[in-house]
């Protein structure tokens, strides 16, 4: 046991309280949440009031994507492999009828394959989509087909044709979450077979109405 005179130049021995920060520590840090809490609140509040409609004729379709995939092989420009993908690809349409969307999509893509070997694929083509579910709803259902020209690491042409089905959900009236799967089959041009993948993405869809 210790003595009581060295107790007492031990104060902190008889401190039960919980530590604490100092409040210089904490005050930015609250500062800098506070921030982002304000700005993500704003940018919910501009974008509902700015735009409306969904899917409605004569509506704008802008949306950004990332999509993972597996890729099988079969050209013979390479020996046969298998390869992850991973793209990026924003997409600007506009809605001729309600549901139904036609537009351009370009894409950033990367692969990494079995034969210790990576590409880039860069690429840029029109797409359709069609929405199953009414405008008001606060989800809905949709099916994309596409096409794609790119060129690839080494100067190789490629033509993609690209098939999809996702679901959106959304935030208000303009902003919604999509989630999807799909399946695209790849020729690079002068060579026979073709190079055939599964992916699964996910992104963001704002939906713009211009003022009548």
């Amino acid at each position: 046991m210790l003595p009581y005179s060295y107790k007492m130049r031990m104060p902190f021995l008889n401190d039960l309280s919980p530590p604490h920060l100092p409040l210089n520590i904490l005050k930015p840090i609250l500062n800098r949440f506070m921030q982002k809490t304000i700005l993500s609140v704003l940018t919910i509040i501009i974008f509902s009031k700015a735009v409306s409609g969904q899917v409605t004729k004569g509506s704008w379709l802008v949306s950004g994507s990332a999509n993972y995939s597996r890729l099988q092989s079969s050209s013979e420009a390479a020996t046969k492999f298998k390869q992850t993908n991973f793209q990026i690809s924003p997409t600007v349409g506009y809605f001729l009828k309600d549901k139904f969307a036609l537009g351009l999509r370009p894409s950033l893509s990367y692969g990494s394959n079995t034969i210790a070997n990576s590409n880039t694929v860069l690429g840029i083509g029109p797409f359709s989509r069609y929405y199953f579910l009414k405008p008001e709803n606060i989800f809905n259902l949709f099916t994309e087909g596409s096409y794609s020209y790119g060129t690839i690491t080494g100067g190789q042409r490629l033509n993609t044709f690209s098939i999809l089905a996702g679901q959106v959900v959304y935030f208000n009236s303009s902003v919604g979450l999509e989630f999807t799967v799909g399946y695209s089959t790849t020729k690079i041009v002068d060579y026979s077979g073709t190079n055939n993948e599964i992916k699964v993405g996910i992104g963001f869809q704002f939906h713009l109405e211009e003022d009548r």
